[in-house]
């Protein structure tokens, strides 16, 4: 009878033994590695967007803070969500960063009543909503403030705006000019969003009625459909005499037919030009040569556009020129430009292309206006004009470059405001971005994607077939 061969001499069961036994070390390593940093109690964000990363402007505000804030949410305690999971992550490293942030869930299922002192006429919130509150100044956050149907993820800005503001005395007003066939202050949603996300008070005044108020940080004069009167510009003229602040958005106007309102920029050192305005780099429009994706110029304006490569779209606008005369106390920086290959096209021309007789750029789209008339160097009238029409504050055309061109705007409001602590933070996707593709680099993609991949993969596909004939 033959001896049965040794199982602890099997080859087999020395390298399934060696195995088991490097299997259980590593899976020790990783529990024991695993243990030592949950100590820690720190996160990482490798997310493409830092949907989870606190932004240097939220660690500056919270940098700020002085005195507990406390952060009610009010989510269900028998449900579980995606969305709310991340809000707590998020919710997290805001009490990482700052002692001073207390967070507490509130379960309104469980505690009906509490939400009573925050509720008032148009002033109500549901499930999934956030409470920020600092001894008598509350804001109430809503799920679709701060995500919505297309996966925009704002907590950040939602949050950081509510601790702003709750430990502000008082909020800036912009009023925005009515009475000349503007577009209702309220149509412009996605701009009206950034403002109150920058913890401005927005408000509307016809100058034929009042006089500009003592509260006014900004006059915003969007595009109209009248000319101003003579006493309207005088009132803006006085304004600005006065340490006063004003945006204006004047592209879409004839200076010839615009005359008082025309006045108010010209005073300053600026005109419109006659025309619109027309790329010829196709690097620098979308889809038509009339949506101009103008040049961000340095100014602190464009700061935070050019670190998140942030690009402006400007539809049918006008370039700015200057007047013959202008003092000599006045600063004027370009702050939107267009490439020297630019060229304006006059109304009834049937064709976009470039023609002899257009006159040629660089053009400056926006400007930010300085005077200093004062001893005082504390003294002085701030403007941010620009030739951009009505499509620099549309929504639908906003959202084309993600919002970048009501940011735009913010910037400049806080420009003028001198505001040196509003920070506006975009809202992160959770899907994603818009691709913003200028006319050459569609071009590109068009000629790799219908030319040379499919003329690769069929020289491929001819040299396999000849080298297996050839065999």
């Amino acid at each position: 009878m033959k001896n049965k061969k040794n199982i602890f001499n099997d080859k087999r069961f020395k390298y399934g033994t060696y195995s088991t036994v490097v299997t259980i070390v590593f899976i020790a390593i990783l529990v024991v590695f695993n243990l030592v940093v949950g100590q820690f109690n720190r996160s990482f964000d490798f997310t493409e967007d830092n949907v989870f990363s606190l932004s240097d402007e939220t660690k500056t505000v919270l940098d700020s803070v002085q005195g507990d804030i406390r952060i009610y949410t009010l989510f269900r305690t028998s449900e579980s969500d995606a969305i709310v999971g991340r809000v707590e992550q998020v919710l997290d490293q805001y009490m990482q960063h700052s002692g001073h942030i207390k967070t507490e869930n509130m379960d309104i299922y469980l505690h009906p009543d509490f939400t009573s002192k925050y509720s008032s006429e148009g002033n109500t919130i549901g499930v999934n909503g956030i409470i920020v509150e600092q001894g008598d100044k509350f804001r109430l956050i809503n799920y679709e403030d701060y995500f919505n149907d297309e996966g925009r993820f704002s907590l950040e800005s939602c949050l950081t705006s509510a601790i702003q503001y709750v430990s502000m005395d008082a909020q800036p007003a912009v009023y925005f000019v009515t009475g000349h066939g503007e577009a209702d202050s309220r149509s412009y949603t996605s701009l009206n969003e950034s403002l109150k996300l920058a913890n401005y008070e927005l408000k509307d005044i016809n100058l034929l009625e009042k006089d500009i108020p003592e509260d006014c940080c900004v006059l915003l004069i969007t595009p109209t459909a009248r000319d101003y009167s003579k006493e309207e510009a005088k009132k803006v003229l006085d304004y600005l005499a006065d340490d006063g602040r004003a945006y204006m958005i004047i592209g879409g106007t004839d200076t010839d037919e615009f005359t008082n309102l025309s006045s108010i920029a010209s005073a300053y050192g600026i005109t419109l030009q006659k025309g619109y305005v027309y790329e010829g780099d196709e690097a620098s429009y979308m889809m038509y040569p009339y949506a101009v994706l103008p040049q961000l110029c340095d100014h602190d304006i464009n700061t935070s556009l050019t670190a998140n490569n942030y690009k402006v779209i400007t539809v049918a606008c006008q370039a700015l020129g200057r007047t013959d005369l202008k003092k000599q106390s006045l600063e004027i920086v370009p702050v939107l430009s267009t490439s020297d290959k630019s060229y304006i096209k006059k109304e009834g021309n049937s064709s976009a292309n470039k023609e002899a007789g257009d006159k040629e750029g660089p053009f400056d789209i926006a400007v930010a206006v300085t005077d200093s008339t004062y001893t005082d160097k504390a003294h002085s009238t701030k403007l941010v004009i620009t030739g951009a029409s009505y499509y620099l504050i549309e929504p639908n055309t906003d959202a084309m470059v993600n919002n970048a061109d009501s940011t735009f705007v913010v910037n400049g409001i806080n420009w003028l405001n001198d505001s040196e602590d509003t920070v506006v933070i975009p809202s992160k996707s959770l899907q994603d971005n818009s691709i913003i593709v200028d006319a050459s680099t569609a071009g590109i993609i068009k000629l790799i994607s219908w030319g040379i991949i499919p003329g690769a993969i069929f020289l491929a596909g001819f040299i396999v077939w000849l080298i297996r004939r050839n065999k």
